[in-house]
């Protein structure tokens, strides 16, 4: 029954994608690359379908391709591979870096490395990525750090992402540590030194949609679990995001 309904929900969210993805537009073409932050969590139909997303009733004249957490661990370099090889569009948006500046457990680091190795190697990367000692704080036992170091971040991965033009850059909200919302357990106690990667990212664009200034009740306000946004942090996102393009487009 629940591979059933899992099937259906599925079907829906393909269904929602194609009938958005082919809306005419003449301003121009869309791309909202996004993490597991671009839409709605709950309920699960909601999730990864663009019709929960930010961008519905917002960028109705535009033509929009969206790519809805397509990875287990969506990383900003699953983007910068990604927009290697699909191009053409007037406008990007870049929703992604928690996955790669969140403090993660070091057993779940050795998986998301493994998920990236192949690119890693290709792009002459990997050893940065190898052998690191630069753990942040312990987790439920074990040592944690952060996917994307600021010197690989710095030094690499900024430099191959200003080749790419008309960048808007949703950042990442700070995390209220006594609160879980929905989430079913505490995050780590270094979890907001995450910010200081996106502020690194903030710093290299121009157009940007900062978030990391939430006091600790808008940050409860507008999501569900810290990460995820409800339908009021949605829309903020949504209304700053049109008001960027509306911009760049005038």
């Amino acid at each position: 029954m629940k591979k059933t309904i899992h099937k259906m929900v599925m079907f829906i969210n393909d269904l929602s994608f194609d009938l958005i993805a082919k809306k005419k537009s003449d301003i121009g073409k869309v791309l909202l690359y996004s993490d597991s932050r671009g839409t709605e969590i709950y309920p699960r139909f909601k999730h990864k379908n663009p019709y929960f997303s930010y961008i519905r009733g917002y960028l109705d004249s535009y033509s929009v391709e969206y790519e809805l957490c397509p990875h287990k661990f969506t990383s900003l370099l699953d983007f910068l591979e990604y927009t290697s090889e699909n191009q053409g569009y007037s406008h990007i948006i870049l929703h992604c870096g928690i996955v790669d500046f969140a403090p993660r457990p070091l057993s779940s680091y050795t998986s998301m490395l493994k998920d990236k190795e192949n690119y890693l190697k290709k792009m002459g990367w990997y050893h940065y990525f190898e052998n690191r000692n630069d753990f942040l704080c312990d987790y439920e036992g074990e040592a944690c750090l952060q996917f994307m170091s600021r010197e690989f971040l710095i030094n690499e991965f900024i430099p191959a992402l200003e080749k790419i033009e008309n960048i808007i850059y949703v950042g990442i909200n700070p995390v209220v540590n006594d609160w879980r919302g929905n989430y079913w357990r505490d995050r780590p106690d270094c979890i907001n030194e995450q910010l200081e990667q996106d502020l690194i990212m903030l710093r290299h664009f121009n157009d940007v949609v900062d978030l990391s200034a939430w006091s600790d009740e808008e940050v409860k306000y507008y999501t569900v679990d810290n990460v995820h946004y409800n339908r009021k942090g949605l829309n903020f996102i949504g209304e700053r995001v049109s008001q960027i393009l509306a911009k760049k487009s005038s």
